[in-house]
């Protein structure tokens, strides 16, 4: 299979298709500077789930369901039967998408889960169980299937606290990296988006430019040949996602575009895709397009904000229709 980028198959709710699963802490969890270290410096989108606060919400079991990639979750149910319980031994996760052929729809995908595991027991209900695996060094690393084009994905525990898991040449990376070869922590824009949320929501996303204009082409759809739209490469420049639910689920995207001039442009591109897909909506999903009708849309010098509220009644809705889906 080919997995596509987490952000945006519909834009205005880029991070409304986590959010949904976590009410926000006084304090959120972070990425911290040693999981980045494992990425390469080649990534353009990162998206982070502090999973103790996503369980507090009612809603988890069936959100994450829709809106986790569909390795993870053959990863969460294999991992069950080598002892590893993802309820009780995973804390945070973070996974990312890396651009290695110049078209991030053709990105590599890996990431990080952080927890407690135990190690022998997960080793011996694989020997057990005969799965296929190689080492890297001390550390085995596990096939758990292939996608279209033959590539093997693949998990491997790093240590008792950090289970690795993604395509077999990015994990097979990180554990050479471990963090002392170029990373993540070298890409200094990659860096900076991050800090813009990290900490600062228990879920968000930070792309890249070029991720950023894909998830808005994905986004726009049947409205993709819009007038200007093949300028945006030179227009947009990069983009953050922080979710937090109060009363109800609030989901913020800011936008940074090169230019003042530029926001004005892509403001009114986002306002445009945001009327057609309303009026898509309409008769299938009324109570979806209700929310992106309430979007709050504010752009301030070369930063465009997009705010989504959803009550909690219309939440629930919303889950049992599936409307967060998302495909990896």
């Amino acid at each position: 299979m080919r997995f596509r980028t987490a952000a945006v198959a519909v834009s205005l709710l880029l991070g409304t298709a986590v959010a949904a699963l976590a009410p926000a802490p006084a304090q959120a969890q972070a990425l911290s500077q040693s999981v980045m270290a494992l990425y390469p410096p080649e990534t353009g989108e990162v998206v982070f789930v502090d999973l103790q606060v996503a369980r507090r919400s009612p809603h988890f079991n069936r959100l994450k369901e829709q809106v986790l990639p569909e390795r993870f979750r053959d990863l969460e149910r294999l991992s069950a039967q080598m002892g590893v319980d993802f309820n009780r031994n995973v804390d945070r996760i973070s996974y990312a998408f890396v651009s290695t052929t110049g078209d991030p729809k053709d990105a590599d995908f890996v990431g990080v889960a952080e927890g407690a595991f135990e190690l022998r027991e997960a080793q011996r209900m694989a020997a057990t169980q005969k799965l296929v695996s190689s080492d890297i060094g001390p550390v085995a690393v596990y096939v758990l299937g292939r996608n279209d084009r033959g590539n093997e994905f693949v998990f491997a525990f790093r240590d008792n606290a950090t289970l690795l898991f993604g395509f077999r040449n990015q994990v097979e990376g990180m554990l050479e990296r471990a963090g002392a070869g170029p990373s993540l922590l070298d890409n200094a824009e990659m860096r900076d988006i991050i800090n813009d949320v990290n900490r600062a929501a228990p879920i968000w996303m930070a792309l890249n430019g070029e991720f950023t204009q894909l998830a808005v082409r994905q986004f726009l759809g049947q409205e993709a040949s819009l007038p200007g739209l093949e300028s945006m490469t030179e227009r947009v420049r990069n983009a953050t996602i922080r979710i937090t639910l109060g009363q109800g689920l609030n989901s913020t995207m800011s936008t940074r575009c090169a230019s003042a001039t530029d926001a004005l442009w892509f403001s009114g591109l986002l306002q445009t895709a945001l009327y057609f897909q309303r009026q898509r909506l309409n008769s299938e999903n009324p109570t979806l397009a209700r929310v992106i009708g309430d979007a709050k849309l504010e752009r301030t010098g070369e930063r465009i904000s997009l705010a989504v509220s959803i009550p909690e009644d219309d939440l629930a809705t919303l889950v049992n229709s599936n409307s967060f889906t998302v495909r990896f």
